[in-house]
């Protein structure tokens, strides 16, 4: 089964490079034809440059498309971590072509088709309540599959005959009328979640980071949003602690009574901020909303579930880029700037 499921990733994490790597040509001829501001307002003269552009525009949004659909493919399946190795290159690749410029691109590709009117339907990627679509289909089916038998004859029989071939159609109703029970918005949230892209093997996570990541991720998915921010800090903890050699980061420190005392997680934030400063607000972000919920003091107001769910949201993303960072390649250390007149 490990086998498979890596063959599986090996083969997202293939297509995925494919794709990258068109794209950042096409995206490169773009920009060398034209600038994001010119496209924004899409005022061009006819001729050959703008069909090329009209080209490399439905390129670039079929491309775009492609790779969110792999990556959303890999989240949706919540039994493995949602973890992928990507090489540096194409990772760059990513982040500057789908996740900076793609709204710009997709944008552009729509009004070059004349499809302007359709705008509001990319900017509003997002809806805490849903119509519940998919739980009225999944209702009205599985009623309509048991009010048939009210026209056969046998009545135990025919449910014997299911109960034998593995269906519970009674149980199912029971289960997709229970409160809790909210596909629509299930997959509303995972929309909102991507893969850990890292630049090294997948399997430099160990088994406690992976189960962390995976646990993070349904959470958030299932609307448990306490779990995922609580999650969120125990895994950004673990992360900054397993790779804190790399770092050069000691992870204890000697009081001046001579204990040998544990860092906490706000030194070792301060450190790694010192090699990673980019990494500071997210660090930020994910202990100051975990200690709040994981040590609540009597002043604390619980807030409203859909200022819950952007917290939640804000803390996966920054754990997802926190978990990249800190299992991807390091950046050479700077050397230090050399003072005139002073050697070192």
């Amino acid at each position: 089964m490990y086998g498979v499921i890596n063959n599986r990733a090996q083969t997202m994490s293939d297509q995925l490079n494919v794709t990258l790597a068109l794209a950042k040509q096409a995206f490169d001829e773009l920009l060398a034809l034209t600038t994001f501001d010119e496209l924004d307002h899409f005022q061009f003269a006819t001729g050959p440059k703008l069909d090329r552009i009209v080209e490399l525009l439905n390129k670039l949004n079929r491309q775009i498309n492609d790779v969110d659909r792999t990556l959303s493919e890999l989240v949706s399946d919540l039994a493995d971590p949602p973890l992928l190795s990507v090489p540096p290159a194409h990772r760059n690749n990513y982040y500057e072509i789908v996740v900076e410029h793609g709204p710009a691109i997709q944008r552009a590709h729509l009004k070059a088709a004349g499809l302007g009117e359709f705008l509001d339907i990319l900017e509003t990627t997002d809806d805490a309540n849903p119509k519940p679509y998919r739980l009225q289909a999944l209702a009205f089916a599985l009623e309509r599959w048991r009010d048939s038998r009210d026209n056969e004859e046998g009545e135990f029989e025919w449910m014997h005959e299911w109960y034998e071939r593995g269906f519970n159609i009674d149980g199912a109703i029971q289960v997709v009328q229970t409160p809790w029970f909210q596909p629509d918005r299930w997959a509303q949230n995972l929309r909102l979640l991507r893969p850990v892209l890292i630049d090294r093997r997948t399997d430099s996570l160990r088994d406690l980071a992976r189960h962390r990541l995976t646990e993070v991720y349904r959470a958030f998915t299932f609307g448990l949003w306490l779990a995922a921010i609580a999650l969120s800090r125990s895994l950004v903890e673990y992360a900054m602690k397993a790779n804190a050699s790399r770092l050069g980061i000691e992870l204890v420190s000697v009081t001046t009574e001579g204990r040998r005392e544990d860092k906490s997680l706000w030194d070792l934030q301060q450190e790694v901020s010192v090699v990673l400063p980019s990494l500071s607000s997210s660090m930020e972000t994910v202990r100051f909303t975990g200690n709040r919920i994981l040590h609540p003091s009597k002043h604390d107001v619980m807030s409203h579930p859909v200022v819950l769910r952007s917290e939640a949201l804000s803390c996966v993303l920054a754990t997802k880029q926190i978990v990249e960072a800190l299992y991807s390649q390091l950046p050479e250390p700077t050397p230090p700037k050399e003072v005139k007149g002073v050697k070192s």
